[in-house]
């Protein structure tokens, strides 16, 4: 399932339809144009609903504008039984760490998305489902926005 000696980040919304495949693959882009090539990076939802589905359309369609790739993706499911299969788990927001929390999983391999930014700002990534098509590009941009900082970060660890 993985390869030794890489660092598995598992990138975690509610569905894995929207923001945690988006963040998988522009983070894995950004791994790549760097160099990095010891990450082995996946993305899940906390919820059940989606399992086995592809990504949101919107989400999908925001990829390829950008030049990514999210047609293979398939939803997958974070639990307490798969938990620890991961390194560092990344919450897209406030809701989905408490949720890793509630699983049992360390606070201290627990990131926000975004808690390298303005300390003042809230570190979540708003949830597009609901929304038009310009929350799919404002999360595309937030996640950019913060993939070097995130990558950054993690290469401080090891």
């Amino acid at each position: 399932m993985f390869e030794k000696n890489k660092t598995r980040l598992l990138f975690v919304c509610l569905g894995n339809i929207c923001r945690s495949p988006l963040a998988e693959v522009v983070v894995k882009a950004v791994a790549a144009e760097r160099g990095l090539d010891h990450y082995h990076i996946e993305s899940a939802g906390t919820g059940d609903w989606h399992v086995g589905g592809p990504a949101d359309p919107r989400s999908a369609g925001k990829a390829k504008e950008k030049g990514l790739d999210l047609g293979r993706h398939r939803a997958q499911q974070i639990t307490p039984d798969n938990c620890n299969n991961w390194d560092w788990l990344i919450a897209m927001d406030a809701e989905n760490r408490a949720n890793l929390l509630r699983m049992g999983i360390p606070e201290s391999r627990i990131l926000m998305m975004r808690q390298f930014e303005d300390p003042t700002n809230i570190p979540d990534v708003p949830d597009p489902y609901y929304g038009g098509a310009h929350g799919f590009e404002d999360a595309y941009q937030m996640l950019v926005a913060n993939a070097e900082a995130l990558l950054d970060h993690l290469e401080q660890q090891s």
